[in-house]
């Protein structure tokens, strides 16, 4: 998507909605993360003697709440525009740039700290007694506001396959780079500070073989730096037409695993009918493969991450194109 890299707008060749909803933790612990995320991708052609895209455009809207009580908030709307072009004459070879920029809503809901009548993970942080009245000079958010700042993205992809038809394309290999945050944003509540965002530098790489007949494999790496933190990721899933040659509408199986290293192994399964493609991921403990966790603060299991995704391709008329 968009947000992974702004530069894959540029690569989806039909007109696209594109949904993500994950959920990681329990909502009483602050470990709680809640991200909700919808693209609308437009594709731009140039019709010669025949059509080929020379990039796209896409709108995304996005929210995340973290913290116990989804108590952290941030919303926004995310405008991109890419450009492909072709490095060869006679092969599909391609590099696309993109460029991203929007609005960000920084916020605290204060309407989720309902103390001191029931239980908040921040009453107790404030050294109030329960059924007592914290002192309301006490509260370390008393005089923020919801913070309000422009952001711009960037991305490259490196994109080459061996078939312009997508739905008999046997090979490719794409390689991107992203950095998000080129403006450095300042995201400080409290007046006086200057606390600024931090660039995050992102790398993929993902390439489509075929095993055999009506199978492929698809081996993928993802790579995220910022602030002297490094996250890797290494993964595959494989893909089948479950349904018989002759059948009117087309079933596509998706199965596979990603490794979070250091951290977790993520499960994942989707299929496509046709122009639908949905898909569920679930984060499963490296150690116990089991789907509960322990949380490290309070030693109590907490619910695993979960994501569901959904990928609506709008040209009914090519609907295995993207």
């Amino acid at each position: 998507s968009s947000l992974l890299n702004p530069a894959f707008t540029g690569t989806i060749p039909n007109l696209t909605l594109n949904s993500n909803y994950k959920r990681s933790g329990n909502p009483n612990q602050q470990t709680f993360i809640e991200l909700m995320q919808a693209t609308v991708t437009y594709p731009f052609q140039k019709v010669t003697s025949k059509s080929y895209q020379t990039g796209g455009a896409a709108i995304s809207f996005f929210r995340e709440s973290r913290g116990a009580q989804g108590l952290y908030t941030l919303n926004k709307v995310l405008l991109t525009g890419a450009y492909r072009m072709r490095l060869t004459r006679l092969t599909h070879q391609y590099l696309v740039f993109g460029l991203q920029g929007g609005i960000a809503l920084n916020g605290i809901d204060k309407s989720r700290l309902n103390w001191p009548s029931q239980f908040s993970q921040y009453y107790y942080n404030l050294g109030g007694i329960a059924g007592k009245n914290p002192d309301p000079n006490a509260n370390p958010f008393n005089g923020t506001n919801d913070l309000l700042y422009p952001v711009f993205n960037f991305g490259v992809i490196y994109n080459v396959y061996d078939n312009e038809n997508y739905a008999i394309r046997d090979k490719s290999l794409t390689i991107g780079f992203s950095i998000d945050n080129l403006n450095r944003p300042i995201v400080s509540y409290f007046p006086g500070e200057e606390l600024r965002k931090f660039w995050l530098v992102k790398l993929f790489g993902s390439s489509k073989m075929e095993l055999g007949a009506r199978w492929y494999i698809y081996p993928s790496a993802f790579a995220a730096y910022s602030q002297g933190i490094l996250q890797v990721n290494a993964g595959t899933y494989f893909s089948t037409f479950v349904s018989s040659p002759r059948a009117k509408n087309a079933l596509v199986l998706q199965m596979g695993s990603w490794y979070r290293v250091g951290d977790e192994i993520i499960a994942l399964i989707g299929f496509q009918v046709e122009n639908i493609r949905l898909g569920l991921s679930v984060d499963l403990n490296s150690q116990t493969y089991e789907l509960q966790k322990v949380n490290t603060e309070s030693g109590s299991q907490t619910l695993p991450a979960y994501e569901i995704s959904l990928t609506y391709n709008l040209n009914l008329s090519n609907p295995l194109g993207n």
